[in-house]
């Protein structure tokens, strides 16, 4: 089996069933398609046991998390390689029918981690199409400043990933105290911390940005992550810096990836962190009348007014004594997992 379509599903309605449905017609002998409801809607799940065939699986699972539920259905997946697909989005048929070749083709190559292509992304106003450039570049650094300078959405999150490298990311996923939005963007790096995206010459997928088309309902959903680890809104103020400073750490210090040299890592751990911070710089979040919204603005005006380099131990204090403001017990997490990370080595820091 060499390709394997995840669709962790909880919306209901036609449009999910016809997406659906369409992706159930691509199995066949190179392609598995498992899909796993955890809606609890009847009418769908009616639905859904009527499209299982040969190499379609359906799945009627107990509602639980977004992260629970496509971890539990990459738990089954027999493919070398996994395409995961959200349940209201579009993927072009020539591309699935093209992705058992191109497989075959680079399959074989351990440099080679996944496959991009051509993505179309739609909001309510305009449509446009979007690729990444270099990904399939043999340097990492030259991967990473590619995908950091994409304007678009992170649809590298819908991307064919080699399942063993899937799986190793997501296990040390399930690790973290809390999974994040920003999550999707670190998930991405250390895919191309790992190796290559060869490109398919053609029309991939269709994103809608839905929710995340305006900056209030993009960052409503934001926080209603960090609501799910009882944190409060406030917490958002630091979900650039955050990003940046878990990214920074793990091309730093992680063991997830091929072992490139301590000043390879160096260049990549800056890199992301100042693109992060550029973020966070540039875009000031929403606290949502927190009562700790005047907390969070003095601490980001101290964190935009540090100069020179900020050590890892340095960033990780700084956002743990904010969060324990928050929740004292998530903060004690946070900072036990972390702190792990950042203890990996003796050298540990990242350029704002």
């Amino acid at each position: 089996m060499q390709l394997s379509i995840l669709i962790p599903s909880h919306r209901h309605g036609l449009l999910v069933s016809s997406r659906i449905a369409q992706a159930c017609s691509w199995a066949g002998p190179d392609i598995e398609v498992i899909v796993r409801d955890n809606s609890g809607n009847a009418e769908k799940r009616a639905l859904l046991t009527k499209f299982q065939r040969d190499n379609c699986k359906i799945i009627l699972a107990d509602p639980c998390d977004a992260l629970t539920n496509f971890c539990e259905i990459l738990k089954i997946a027999k493919g070398d390689f996994v395409f995961m697909l959200a349940d209201d989005d579009f993927c072009f048929d020539h591309a699935v029918a093209a992705m058992p070749g191109i497989l075959v083709q680079h399959g074989n190559d351990a440099t080679v981690v996944g496959v991009t292509g051509m993505y179309v992304v739609e909001s309510s106003k305009t449509s446009g199409v979007v690729e990444y450039k270099n990904l399939d570049s043999g340097s990492v650094d030259m991967r990473l400043a590619s995908y950091l300078s994409f304007g678009g959405p992170n649809v590298m999150h819908y991307a064919p990933v080699r399942r063993t490298v899937l799986v190793r990311v997501f296990d040390f996923i399930n690790t973290m105290p809390a999974y994040f939005s920003f999550h999707d963007q670190i998930t991405c790096m250390l895919f191309l911390l790992s190796g290559r995206f060869v490109r398919l010459n053609r029309l991939l997928y269709l994103y809608d940005y839905g929710v995340w088309e305006t900056n209030e309902t993009a960052q409503k959903r934001d926080v209603e992550f960090y609501r799910e680890a009882g944190l409060d809104p406030a917490i958002n103020a630091l979900h650039w810096f955050m990003c940046g400073f878990e990214g920074a750490v793990l091309a730093r210090n992680s063991d997830l990836m091929p072992n490139p040299s301590p000043a390879v890592r160096q260049v990549i751990a800056d890199r992301w962190f100042s693109s992060m911070f550029m973020r966070f710089k540039a875009n000031p979040r929403l606290t949502f009348d927190s009562a700790f919204a005047d907390e969070a603005e003095k601490l980001r005006i101290r964190l935009l007014t540090s100069t020179g380099q900020l050590s890892f131990q340095r960033m990780l204090i700084e956002i743990c004594g904010f969060m324990s403001l928050l929740s004292e017990s998530y903060s004690r997490r946070y900072f036990d997992f972390w702190s792990m990370a950042v203890d990996r080595t003796t050298f540990s820091r990242a350029s704002a």
